[in-house]
């Protein structure tokens, strides 16, 4: 087995490095989107951005729906796949609820995804909501 120890790993093409077996399929790949979205749960965190990676901006369409817009476009809405999970509130009172996507494909587009949060009881603006998309852009 061989370590590889360096500094900066850079694509000599376009698009993010990929990992490579002997056969020269990829095998992995960097993650190119990820985002902490604050949700703007009545009063306890404004709506935004606490951090990311390849988002340019993010929508609050209305409570617990809203659109992650990417800073570079995947190569069409087929080529990218996202996970995400939301936390309802940050006081230790309501747990951890999955996001989910909107039903009609429509939503998803190259350039950005849609999503909602909520509880079984319906749409609700969580605290925290974290995306992580990988995919060919």
């Amino acid at each position: 087995m061989s370590t590889l120890n360096v500094a900066t790993i850079k694509n000599t093409g376009s698009g993010q490095p990929v990992f490579r077996d002997s056969s020269n399929n990829v095998v992995g790949q960097l993650v190119q989107v990820w985002v902490n979205l604050a949700g703007g749960r009545s009063g306890l965190t404004a709506f935004g951005i606490q951090a990311s990676n390849g988002v340019s901006s993010a929508t609050d369409h209305s409570a617990g729906d809203f659109t992650i817009t990417f800073s570079t476009a995947f190569a069409s809405a087929r080529h990218y796949s996202c996970t995400s999970q939301s936390r309802e509130d940050n006081n230790g009172g309501n747990g951890d609820h999955n996001t989910y996507y909107q039903r009609t494909l429509s939503y998803t587009q190259a350039g950005s995804i849609r999503l909602r949060t909520g509880t079984t009881s319906g749409l609700s603006d969580n605290d925290q909501i974290w995306v992580t998309c990988i995919g060919t852009q």
